[in-house]
């Protein structure tokens, strides 16, 4: 149960930088969006490998 948890945590630190990165870039809503899930999921997968 604590590890599903730190994974979850995990993708959302991820998705949060990544919106961040967007917002620094001045994307619009859907540009953040993208760019939050693609570090997501691209963190996540980089943990798990």
């Amino acid at each position: 149960m604590l590890m599903r948890i730190l994974d979850l945590f995990g993708v959302a630190v991820f998705a949060i930088s990544g919106a961040l990165a967007g917002i620094a870039a001045q994307l619009d809503l859907l540009g953040i969006l993208v760019l939050a899930s693609a570090t997501a999921v691209g963190g996540g997968w980089r943990r798990c490998a």
